[in-house]
């Protein structure tokens, strides 16, 4: 068990704590690009700092600071320029990198714009998805993951909101022992009150709660080891146990921070 102090150094990830500047070295998946398609400017809110995610007219995508610098208006009610995102309340435009660019109110020769910023971070787009980068430059490399390039593939992405901080999801993700009660035992248990469990065994294959609860069932041993880009671990099934057959399954492969 870890201790408040190692949890908290573990799970926080506002600015400023250990944590958060680790997972600011990475690329974050951040919206699906979909949902651009539908709202050019929205409010998104990444390790603990308040952003806003537009795309430009030009199609140009930028993610800065959440207000204006003029009067804290909110950015994420401004307007979409072809040069970037202008503030509703005065007209501030601000590129995809959190420069002010123009102040339609200042006399045309004034150069206080050029010494106003806000927030800004590079985004990327890949595979559906759009990409933040928080941390220090240089940027890394957006990693080519297969499913994130291959063509003429069918994604779906879904969006939900976790009540957890990204430890507690991320040791369930990786957790191949919670397949012997969780999607074993207690759907075995929730099948025979449903009075259900041999018309779910009838059906066969992969994709019936059956296969679930077989899951469960003959487990030896688990296994864990490291590899050049994360850990993957795994579960040694046995016959002699009650499984179909001796087989090793990987169960994850967890690449972090988000991978797996």
């Amino acid at each position: 068990m870890l201790s408040v102090e190692a949890n908290e150094r573990l799970t926080q990830v506002g600015p400023g704590t250990p944590m958060g500047a680790l997972m600011r070295r990475y690329w974050l998946p951040i919206r699906p690009l979909a949902q651009l398609l539908d709202e050019d400017v929205m409010k998104v809110r990444i390790l603990g700092e308040d952003l806003v995610l537009f795309r430009s007219l030009r199609g140009e995508l930028g993610l800065i600071g959440a207000n204006c610098a003029h009067r804290r208006t909110g950015l994420e009610f401004g307007i979409p320029d072809e040069r970037g995102l202008r503030c509703c309340y005065h007209g501030w435009l601000y590129d995809t990198t959190g420069q002010c660019i123009e102040q339609p109110l200042e006399a045309p020769d004034s150069t206080f714009k050029d010494r106003v910023q806000i927030t800004g971070y590079p985004v990327q787009e890949l595979g559906g998805l759009v990409w933040a980068y928080l941390g220090p430059a240089p940027a890394p490399l957006l990693p080519p993951w297969d499913l994130l390039v291959l063509p003429n593939a069918l994604r779906q992405i879904g969006v939900v909101v976790l009540d957890c901080n990204w430890l507690q999801c991320h040791e369930n993700t990786g957790d191949p022992a919670h397949s012997v009660y969780l999607h074993g035992h207690l759907f075995e248990y929730v099948l025979k009150k449903q009075g259900s469990l041999q018309e779910r065994k009838s059906e066969g294959g992969v994709h019936t709660l059956y296969s679930r609860i077989k899951s469960g069932i003959g487990i030896e041993s688990l296994f864990a080891r490291a590899t050049p880009h994360g850990m993957e671990k795994g579960i040694n099934y046995s016959k002699a146990l009650g499984a179909d057959r001796d087989f090793t399954s990987r169960h994850s492969t967890v690449i972090f921070p988000f991978f797996t």
